[in-house]
């Protein structure tokens, strides 16, 4: 259980940080084309998704933090918000890249995929792929039995 939990909070750790970086680029350099270092697209109440995307993985790793360093007296209380959160992060990224990368391939076809390069692939494609792996490890997650109950 506890190596579950340690890798839900490093991917988040590592979800912050990328998109923090993903982030503090956009405001401070934007840049002109989609890339998994930058945040080009549409705008979800006037600001990119990249800044969404940081608040999920932001309170991802501070739930899970919370659960890790704390032991039993966070678990139980934020195991559900954990999970809504991850899956929260999954729906919204998995949207976003749904809009950036799949509707624009069904939209031009052939030609979408004759100038198609992984490097062009958005941020939060990736941004899902990390979303997805801590809604995953979320779902292992069981709730420590209690230690007056024998079994």
């Amino acid at each position: 259980m506890g190596k579950l939990l340690k890798a839900t909070f490093i991917l988040s750790i590592i979800g912050t940080l990328f998109a923090g970086t993903v982030t503090l680029r956009q405001y401070l350099a934007p840049a002109t084309e989609p890339g998994i270092f930058s945040c080009v697209g549409f705008k979800v109440l006037g600001l990119s998704p990249c800044p969404y995307g940081l608040t999920f993985f932001l309170i991802l790793a501070v739930l899970s933090g919370l659960m890790f360093y704390q032991g039993q007296k966070y678990f139980a209380k934020l195991l559900w918000p954990l999970r809504l959160v991850a899956w929260g992060g999954v729906i919204f990224s998995g949207w976003v890249g749904w809009r950036e990368l799949v509707s624009p391939a069904l939209t031009f076809g052939q030609t979408y995929w004759q100038t198609f390069a992984l490097a062009r692939v958005p941020a939060c494609v990736w941004g899902l792929v990390v979303f997805l792996a801590v809604a995953i490890l979320s779902l292992l997650l069981k709730p420590p039995a209690s230690p007056d109950t024998h079994a």
